[in-house]
């Protein structure tokens, strides 16, 4: 440490300078710790490096771990209960086990079969069609609907709220999930099942 203090940032490795944020964060002995992004630009073994850090820090301090990342892995890893956002609105939440065991928001649904696995070795990986809209220029109701594979009629002309599907804990923002939707539901839960084409197994963090 003594060595250290005196450094720029430039001096550090990418893990040193995390964990001086961390040390930085920590100072004040805060209740609630936010990490945005705390693996970004580490290679995988520094990944799991900061993660086991956060962990332990959480695990001593008795402080709440405020978690931002696109990385399903580390939420797997990490976290107790997600949210997941798309254009700045919640579209699901739950626990960790509810939200990437069993999605059921198109967009989670469609993060989860994006990612490559070892059983999906040969094959087509999956996309989410189109881009992400503007924020001057967001589709008049459901934010997601000109990319669902899912979305009909209603999607283009009524915003969906937060509805409950396999728990009292578990929302998403969908029409799949009113009596509308019902009668479709089943089969996006069965083209999910096939897009994925592996076991119920969480996403695997950095090792």
């Amino acid at each position: 440490p003594e060595r250290r203090v005196k450094q720029y940032p430039h001096e550090m490795s990418g893990g040193m300078r995390q964990r001086v944020m961390i040390a930085m964060a920590l100072s004040c002995d805060p209740k609630l710790i936010i990490a945005d992004e705390p693996t970004t630009a580490l290679d995988v073994t520094i990944q799991a490096q900061i993660l086991e850090l956060l962990k332990d820090i959480q695990q001593k301090t008795g402080s709440a771990l405020l978690l931002i990342t696109h990385d399903l892995g580390v939420v797997a890893e990490m976290v107790n209960n997600v949210v997941v956002m798309y254009t700045g609105e919640v579209v699901e939440s739950g626990s960790v086990n509810d939200v990437l065991l069993e999605p059921r928001a198109p967009y989670t649904m469609g993060l989860l079969e994006s990612i490559p696995t070892v059983e999906k070795r040969g094959g087509r990986l999956s996309a989410i069609k189109g881009v992400v809209p503007s924020p001057f220029n967001l589709p008049p109701a459901c934010r997601f609907e000109p990319r669902c594979p899912y979305a009909w009629d209603r999607c283009r002309t009524v915003a969906p709220d937060l509805n409950r599907t396999t728990g009292e804990q578990h929302l998403a923002r969908c029409h799949l999930h009113t009596p509308e939707g019902a009668s479709r539901l089943s089969a996006s839960l069965e083209h999910h099942r096939t897009a994925m084409s592996v076991g119920r197994s969480l996403p695997a963090g950095p090792r």
